[in-house]
């Protein structure tokens, strides 16, 4: 199967950050999110482990408190219930793939 992003359900619009489910399935599913420059999503806590993939860009992700950068590339983890949140502060868009997996 091939999933297209244009084809994908809009999950997540606000202030400049734009969330598109691509794909669900055996309890993973898989986001796109496109932020623009100075677009954020506030920390917050889910129960799941995630995992974010910066397909293009550079932001800041915080984790449990603390500011990590990141840039095109690179892949980092969260824990569940682990607060967490995105920040674009480029001038430039940034893309992040974000893996939600089940318990």
């Amino acid at each position: 199967m091939i999933y297209r992003l244009k084809d994908g359900e809009t999950v997540y619009e606000t202030g400049g950050c734009r969330g598109v489910k691509l794909y669900e399935a055996a309890g993973n599913e898989y986001v796109h999110l496109r932020f623009e420059p100075g677009a954020e999503i506030p920390v917050h806590s889910l129960p799941l482990a995630v995992s974010f993939y910066v397909s293009k860009g550079r932001g800041t992700c915080h984790v449990s408190g603390t500011e990590i950068p990141a840039v095109a590339g690179e892949m980092l983890e969260c824990p569940p219930d682990a607060p967490r949140g995105w920040r674009n502060d480029s001038n430039t868009p940034l893309e992040v793939l974000v893996i939600k997996r089940s318990p």
